[in-house]
């Protein structure tokens, strides 16, 4: 099963002779693509067949595998199709499902109408057929071999295909469209309509006269041959009525007057007429080929005369082709030398896009360079800014610990006040030392005045602060001990001061070690400062570096422009030398031209142009309106193939600009009609 795309596809099938070519001519001029490739006109069909070559091909193609005739000729049933023709049989699909609605007319179909209804699902079939006399004779006339030897293997094969056509329409009657060729001939416009409601399409009927009676002969049913295919088969009588029964009728009812004229025809006094009329053709065509004879010597000398003529008239043509000659090679020179400017042009821009690529590398160099330092520098600011964070965390700690020493400095100097008062009871015996006790009052209170100044330089440093505990705990433990040594001894005054000149050492050490933490902690912030002064700096240095690349890049897009617009030029100079070496004519090469700047609109996306251009090669085709429909989708496929572009007419044909061409195409078309009328 497939189904390459949504789709309407029409497959018209019918026995050899019946009409189908007249039929499929008409479904192409209401809007169907019945394709590119189509078996060319001969003999047998002057107009041409509308046969489409790859499902032509492909039909032959399996019948010699199973050892059938090529033609068609033959009464089997079944017919199996091998692995490998179903696959070539998708590729033809996909190859030719080009058109919103699309089909294809060739009468083997009719030998494989199960296969394609299986392979494609909504395809709907359009069955022909024709009276069997008619057909017959027909087949006699087109001179088939196999008709010579087997006379009666016309009428046989007439009733196979229509019989496969009668048991495909009964089991799928929602699928088809039957009707005769004499009602199809009869009323064409009425039989579009019928086709539309039937199969559900949109067909346009054109008002074509496709139908020219010198080149369908029929035959009267009151001749005596329809009376001859009803004595030795009658079974075919009654299959043309069965369809008749089934198949679409623009009265209403089927007429079956003919059955009466084959019964009242005498075919005895007939058969004996042909055999006289038989007898006389071959007297008047001896008569004829001796006035043939007689005739050809002044025919001979006629036709030297016009030959002399024709090589007269050829000649002034040579010259006449000369002379477009020169003006061809001239307009070429001219050409090549546009080229030669082109590609100078083409080449300044080369080297100005191959600059603008070098500075361009330049800027993402130092940009990376710049980025590297940036990074760095905020490694640097985030490893200060956790030194910074470490040291606030170190102070807030100090600051607890300074509180809890003053705490304590408050409780000695009540213990002090107290001392003080067993001082004065003692005054005879202690004047002495009441005086060492002043000093080491007022060296006290210059230690806790020391102890402040501590707490304000303790902020900035940990370790510092650490030092500034043991001390304040061996200046406590001191305290103590002279509370001790005044209450005992004035002996142990003596220690106590020596004990207060080591806490004083200690206290400067500290100081030192704290004024070193100062200069560290002003390092530290300089550093700081430096870095962002850095940061600021670089952070310019990229806005300036990004400002550079933008510009750059808007060089770079002109540049990319400026190429793409040079190349666009060239490829028309070059399709123009193409068109002006491979054609004769202004009309025809402005036609190609347009084509090709239509094509060139679309494939840049610019639908407006692409449907302005092809507006504009319609004042230059001398082909039809519906051909120069289909000259463009090969056009354009052919020109997306060769730039290596797969083209999607689906998406093309849906669109707003191509319906609203359509629509200027058929105004054109209608507008021919009424001029021909």
């Amino acid at each position: 099963m497939l189904n390459p795309r949504k789709s309407n596809v029409l497959i018209i099938a019918s026995m050899h002779r019946s009409g189908s070519s007249l039929t499929a001519a008409l479904l192409q001029s209401a809007g169907v693509h019945i394709g590119r490739e189509l078996l060319s006109p001969n003999v047998g069909n002057i107009k041409g067949h509308y046969e489409n070559l790859d499902f032509y091909h492909l039909h032959m193609a399996i019948l010699e595998s199973q050892g059938i005739n090529s033609a068609g000729w033959t009464l089997q049933e079944k017919i199996d199709v091998e692995d490998r023709f179903v696959e070539k049989a998708k590729e033809i699909i996909k190859k030719n499902s080009l058109s919103e609605i699309w089909g294809w007319k060739e009468p083997r179909t009719t030998l494989f109408l199960e296969f394609w209804a299986e392979l494609l699902p909504e395809a709907k079939f359009i069955f022909v057929y024709r009276y069997p006399w008619e057909v017959i004779d027909s087949l006699y006339r087109r001179g088939d071999p196999i008709f010579q030897s087997q006379p009666d293997m016309g009428i046989k094969i007439w009733l196979h295909y229509n019989r496969n056509i009668l048991n495909f329409y009964n089991r799928f009657p929602e699928r088809c469209h039957l009707a005769s060729l004499n009602n199809i001939i009869s009323t064409s416009d009425k039989y579009i309509e019928s086709v539309n409601q039937r199969l559900q399409i949109n067909l346009i009927y054109s008002g074509a006269n496709i139908y020219e009676p010198s080149l369908l002969q029929q035959q009267s049913s009151d001749s005596y041959r329809p009376s001859l295919v009803a004595h030795y088969f009658p079974e075919a009588i009654k299959m043309y009525q069965e369809l008749e029964a089934r198949a679409w009728q623009p009265q209403g009812e089927p007429d079956f007057s003919w059955l009466e004229k084959i019964n009242a025809n005498p075919y005895r006094i007939s058969a004996f007429q042909d055999w006289v009329s038989v007898r006389s053709l071959e007297r008047q065509n001896q008569d004829s080929q001796n006035k043939v004879d007689a005739a050809e010597l002044v025919n001979s000398q006629t036709q030297l005369q016009q030959v002399q003529t024709e090589l007269q008239q050829t000649k002034l043509e040579l010259d006449e082709c000369r002379t477009q000659k020169d003006e061809t090679e001239a307009k070429l020179e001219q050409s090549q030398s546009q080229l030669h400017q082109t590609q100078v042009e083409l080449k300044q821009s080369q080297s100005q896009l191959h600059q603008t690529q070098g500075e361009l590398e330049q800027s993402q160099s130092q940009l990376h360079q710049t980025q590297e330092v940036l990074e760095q520098s905020q490694s640097q600011l985030h490893q200060n800014q956790e030194v910074l964070e470490q040291s606030q965390s170190q102070l807030h700690q100090t600051q607890e610990v300074l509180e809890q020493s003053q705490s304590q400095l408050h409780q000695n100097q009540g213990e002090l006040e107290q001392s003080k008062l067993q001082l004065h009871q003692n005054q005879g015996e202690l004047e002495q030392s009441k005086l060492q006790l002043h000093q080491t009052q007022r060296e006290l209170k210059r230690e806790q005045s020391q102890l402040h100044q501590t707490q304000e330089e303790l902020e900035q440093s940990q370790s510092q602060l650490h030092q500034t505990q043991e001390v304040l705990e061996q200046s406590q433990s001191h305290l103590h001990q002279t509370q001790e040594v005044l209450e005992q001894s004035q002996s142990h005054l003596h220690q106590t001061q020596e004990e207060l000149e080591q806490s004083q050492s200690q206290l400067h050490q500290t100081q030192e070690v704290l004024e070193q933490s100062q200069s560290h902690l002003h390092q530290t912030q300089g550093e700081l400062e430096q870095s962002q002064s850095q940061l600021h700096q670089t952070q310019g240095e990229l806005e300036q570096s990004q400002s550079q690349l933008h510009q750059t890049q808007e060089v770079l897009e002109q540049s990319q422009s400026q190429l793409h617009q040079t190349q666009g030029e060239l490829e028309r100079s070059q399709f123009q030398q193409t068109v002006a070496s491979d054609i004769d004519g202004q009309s025809q090469m402005q036609y190609k031209l347009l084509e090709w700047e239509a094509w060139y609109a679309y494939h840049n996306g610019d639908l407006t142009k692409m449907r302005e251009c092809l507006q504009q090669s319609l004042k230059y085709t001398p082909l039809s309106p519906t051909e120069t429909v289909l000259k463009w989708l090969e056009s354009f496929t052919r020109f997306s193939s060769e730039k290596g572009y797969a083209f999607d007419s689906h998406s093309l044909t849906a669109s707003e600009d191509w319906k609203q061409l359509m629509r200027r195409v058929l105004g054109v078309k209608v507008a021919l009609y009424k001029s021909r009328a």
